[in-house]
């Protein structure tokens, strides 16, 4: 079942309910008030494929040979400096 945030507009307090889609809430949870209203919420779409040209392990790859070169130009600054 979706869960659905609803919001009374007397007390201003939010609350999550569960229940099918063509149901709603009754009232609120605190004062009881019939003044509610549903929150649209977000939602992801998981069926769209990415576009991701790059392999899993590439980002790290790069970093390794980056911190290779910072290391290399470290060691050269230390050498000019002895």
């Amino acid at each position: 079942m979706p869960i659905y945030v609803y919001q009374c507009l007397d007390c201003l307090i939010e609350w999550k309910e569960n229940h099918g889609m063509t149901e709603e809430a009754e009232g609120c949870t605190r004062c009881d008030s019939q003044k509610i209203h549903r929150i649209p919420s977000n939602f992801v779409n998981l069926s769209k494929k990415l576009n991701i040209k790059r392999k899993v392990g590439d980002l790290t790859n790069e970093l390794i040979e980056e911190s290779k070169e910072d290391l290399q130009s470290q060691k050269k600054e230390l050498n000019q400096k002895r």
